[in-house]
């Protein structure tokens, strides 16, 4: 009787184990000698004491937030750059929850990388641009896991490439600036929107560090020529970059309607009033009567995402126009250097920031020869000069 238990008993655990292999199996369970140790001291109801509490590492979503826990204890990861990896933290969470599936680092190849870009596309409603940032910073992740950690990783990851998304290149001329300025504007915040409007695209900063412009980042510097100029000094929030801004005319004259301060914010917290900005600057700009039809993307209620199709200007006005019609503006002046814009900016590269303000490198071949033939002209102009 007793031996017959014990068969009954081995049968029983040997059906439990199966059925316990097959369940995590499709959970992408690693399986060592601890597994089946914990599984069989849960069989009999035993505690286990030798249980592996920490979580398995060759799962992407378990190295995925230890990615990002590391690179916090490291210092590495600034607001934005933490944003992006979290992002990629959600989706990737959202993804597995549809398939029902924990995903091995090894299980994420070429076909699977194009699945889950459709998932956050189609499923998440999220832009093309979006998805493409997302599927970068997930290669980031898998190359770490690679080289930092030796894990295996699908060779398809190495040679993967995701281009950038072109954008509609949306920017402020000098002319509508001017249109701007000269607009009697109704109401405070909008009056307010619209200095900041004209500060930053005499500034050429990114919204999260325009919008925390304040009067002590301002200081007064001499050339060698002795001659004083005021600037403003900041570290961009995204970058790190420090950056020494110029006050220019345009800005100097808002901020001594303040009494030399910035003008007022909105609201209390910086994502509300980054979003008050963007809302009170298309009023101004329509208002301003920049309602010229151009291309650029909009919301589609029916297709629930943004669409490239031709509508007012003052619709596709956000915040980063200022930075854009910036860089646009003066790179278009013969007076600046690009690397004097690009110290400015933080644009690292000439390639880079001439990609930003959408210039092509024929556009840029066309002014090169444009200043060729005024070389041309100028040597034969010297030339009749010579046989007069």
């Amino acid at each position: 009787a007793a031996g017959k238990k014990i068969s009954t008993t081995l049968k029983n655990l040997e059906s439990f184990i199966d059925s316990e292999f097959n369940l995590d199996y499709t959970q992408g369970v690693q399986f060592t000698n601890q597994w089946l140790k914990t599984k069989i001291n849960t069989f009999f109801e035993r505690p286990d004491e030798n249980k592996e509490e920490v979580p398995d590492d060759n799962l992407f979503s378990v190295y995925l937030n230890n990615y990002i826990e590391y690179r916090k204890l490291k210092g590495e990861t600034k607001i934005t750059t933490e944003r992006k990896f979290n992002q990629l933290k959600t989706k990737f969470s959202a993804f597995e929850q549809k398939k029902k599936t924990k995903y091995l680092i090894s299980d994420i190849n070429g076909h699977f990388i194009l699945t889950f870009r459709k998932f956050i596309i189609e499923d998440l409603k999220n832009m093309e641009s979006t998805a493409n940032e997302i599927i970068r910073k997930l290669k980031t992740v898998l190359l770490n896991a690679r080289n930092e950690d030796n894990k295996p990783i699908h060779n398809s990851v190495n040679s993967l490439k995701v281009k950038s998304t072109s954008a509609v290149k949306v920017f402020l001329s000098l002319q509508e600036l001017e249109q701007i300025k000269k607009c009697n504007i109704i109401g405070t915040d909008l009056q307010h929107a619209k200095d900041w409007l004209i500060i930053g695209c005499n500034t050429g900063q990114r919204v999260s560090d325009l919008l925390r412009m304040n009067k002590g980042m301002i200081y007064t510097k001499t050339d060698s020529e002795g001659e004083s100029f005021n600037l403003i000094g900041l570290v961009q929030e995204k970058t790190g970059n420090t950056v020494a801004i110029p006050i220019n005319d345009e800005v100097q004259n808002i901020l001594d309607k303040y009494d030399g301060n910035f003008p007022p914010t909105f609201g209390q917290k910086g994502d509300s009033k980054f979003v008050l900005f963007n809302r009170y600057i298309k009023t101004v700009c329509r208002n301003a009567g920049i309602t010229n039809i151009v291309k650029g993307r909009v919301w589609n209620d029916k297709t629930e995402r943004n669409e490239i199709t031709e509508t007012e200007k003052s619709k596709l006005i956000s915040s980063h126009v200022c930075r854009r019609s910036f860089a646009t503006n003066y790179y278009g002046d013969n007076r600046f250097t690009t690397a004097e814009l690009m110290s400015i900016t933080g644009h690292k590269t000439e390639s880079v920031f001439l990609n930003y303000i959408g210039k092509t490198a024929e556009e840029h071949a066309l002014k090169s020869a444009a200043t060729f033939r005024k070389i041309a002209q100028e040597k034969k102009d010297k030339l009749t000069q010579i046989a007069n």
